[in-house]
């Protein structure tokens, strides 16, 4: 992983949606203003054996294909990067992991040591369609020992 030397860094949860790239994009805002390094990070979904009929072969792909949109991703933040005038270009890093998300940002947070807040998308109610993410934004809330940053669903305006 490349970095800034011990620069403080800007945990930014993704799931490759429009909301998520939004916090992104906000983000990577914030971490210009706070000379701050940016780690993308996507928690995919691994069933439990036993449990669920998700054979054990498509683990690696659910992994492959989880990095290969993060490093898209990291690049399309990057050609933003280019487009700025700012000073301060921070280095944006990525990482996948299986298994539930607030699980995921604990482990993060406990061993990087050097995370200095968490951002991540938010999503409206909608007909209570939304109650599981609203659920995980909860837990990861509760787990993530750290500032936190919900950023709405429409589009983050550089003004």
């Amino acid at each position: 992983m490349k970095s800034n030397a011990d620069l403080k860094t800007i945990l930014v949860l993704t799931d490759f949606s429009k909301t998520a790239r939004h916090a992104a994009d906000y983000a990577l805002f914030l971490a210009e203003q706070l000379t701050a390094d940016i780690l993308l990070f996507n928690s995919y979904y691994v069933p439990v054996p036993g449990f669920d009929s998700w054979p054990a072969k498509d683990y690696p792909a659910l992994l492959q294909n989880s990095k290969s949109k993060l490093e898209k991703e990291a690049s399309r933040l990057n050609s933003i990067l280019e487009n700025n005038q700012n000073n301060f270009k921070p280095v944006i890093n990525y990482s996948s992991d299986g298994g539930l998300v607030a699980d995921n940002v604990y482990n993060i947070i406990n061993d990087k040591k050097n995370i200095m807040m968490l951002v991540m998308g938010g999503y409206k109610a909608y007909n209570n369609d939304d109650i599981l993410f609203g659920s995980e934004i909860t837990a990861v809330l509760c787990k993530a020992r750290c500032p936190a940053v919900i950023v709405p669903e429409f589009p983050f305006l550089r003004e």
